[in-house]
């Protein structure tokens, strides 16, 4: 049983009302005085303790203080590891519904490199479907030639706001990557780092507003992937496409992934969210169509066949509430992977050093990333 099962609450419930009934009751009746008066002093103190637990773990339901038994004793530890959900396996080998990356094509000869010979491209991509425009990036694995039909994984890289992707750059992503490669404990893979919030300054929350308003999930699920397989050699199987992110990039991280699995295969998510966090500037949604971004209902209610790998800390008032619900709700065919740190607030250091954990994660769980 859970600790934020709905049925440890009714338990509890259920023997605070028994124990209250023996206290009433007075039993037992007979036997020794001192013997008896012993036995109601433990009644009484028993049930102190199940209505206290009562409290806490009814809190605990509406308030998700804690994850799981796990996150509760361990608290005074450093981190706290759960796994939530299915297998790994069962995640990549599940028949996903969508058109998926296998509609796609890569031309024989591909577009020029616009600076050749370099490792980091840059890109102002225009796209169809979402009438978005934004600068990518991509980070090409050493030894990369487009004439070479050598295919490779893609990791798509989100960054945080208010920010853009050079922020995405200037952290040790690409740097972990190349050493994890270099060791043979990582596939060479290419890592397209796209501006997610399109227009620029607009907290889009990459969801899809009303027609004629951003359309955001659509810019990173289908106009990315669709511009990245023509441009470069690539694998086309969500076996071999993943996302990672931090912070409002993680939460579009997930958001994609679990809303897209017929592309996305795993996620990485570092001090995300799991509930569209807008400004008062800018909230597309009604009542209706964020239902539609709610994670945490989705993880419950119909999770996809996807793995992940979550950070949070408890201190993190933007990332822990909806991160310690989404790890309660999950369940199969979700594999969820979570990771709860003691201390620690919503910032680049907190996360960093576990950047190259997470990234060996992905190198073992999908296929395509196994070196």
């Amino acid at each position: 049983m859970e600790l934020t099962d709905t049925s440890l609450v009714v338990l509890l419930g259920i023997l605070a009302v028994g124990v209250f009934g023996l206290v009433v009751a007075g039993v037992p009746r007979g036997g020794r005085r001192p013997v008896r008066l012993a036995l109601r002093a433990a009644q009484v103190l028993l049930l102190n303790v199940l209505v206290v637990a009562l409290c806490g773990a009814a809190l605990n339901d509406q308030y998700f203080f804690y994850s799981s038994w796990g996150d509760l004793f361990g608290s005074r530890s450093p981190s706290v590891q759960s796994h939530r959900g299915g297998t790994a396996r069962e995640a990549v080998v599940a028949s996903v519904r969508g058109p998926g990356l296998k509609g796609l094509s890569t031309p024989t000869t591909l577009p020029p490199l616009p600076q050749p010979g370099a490792r980091l491209q840059t890109y102002t991509v225009v796209a169809g479907r979402s009438h978005a425009e934004g600068q990518v990036y991509v980070y090409l694995p050493v030894g990369y030639d487009p004439r070479s039909s050598r295919a490779y994984p893609v990791l798509l890289g989100l960054h945080g706001f208010p920010s853009g992707p050079k922020s995405f750059l200037k952290l040790s992503f690409l740097s972990d990557i190349d050493t994890l490669t270099a060791a043979h404990q990582m596939a060479p893979s290419i890592v397209v780092v796209p501006r997610i919030d399109t227009p620029a300054g607009l907290d889009t929350e990459c969801v899809n507003g009303a027609p004629g308003e951003p359309q955001t999930d659509t810019w990173l699920s289908r106009d990315i992937p669709a511009w990245t397989v023509h441009h470069f050699r690539v694998e086309r199987t969500r076996a071999s496409w993943a996302t990672i992110g931090y912070s409002y990039g993680a939460w579009c991280a997930a958001s994609v992934s679990m809303r897209h699995p017929d592309v996305f295969g795993a996620a990485i998510v570092l001090l995300g969210y799991f509930r569209p966090d807008f400004s008062r500037a800018y909230d597309p949604l009604t009542s209706r169509t964020l239902r539609d971004y709610d994670l945490v209902a989705k993880a419950r209610t119909a999770p996809p066949p996807l793995a992940m790998w979550v950070l949070t800390s408890r201190e993190d008032q933007l990332s822990y509430p909806s991160t310690s619900s989404f790890l309660s709700a999950a369940h199969a065919p979700l594999d969820v992977a979570g990771t709860v740190l003691a201390h620690g607030g919503h910032r680049n250091g907190v996360f960093t050093p576990y950047i190259p954990t997470a990234l060996s994660w992905l190198a073992q769980t999908l296929p395509g990333f196994h070196a």
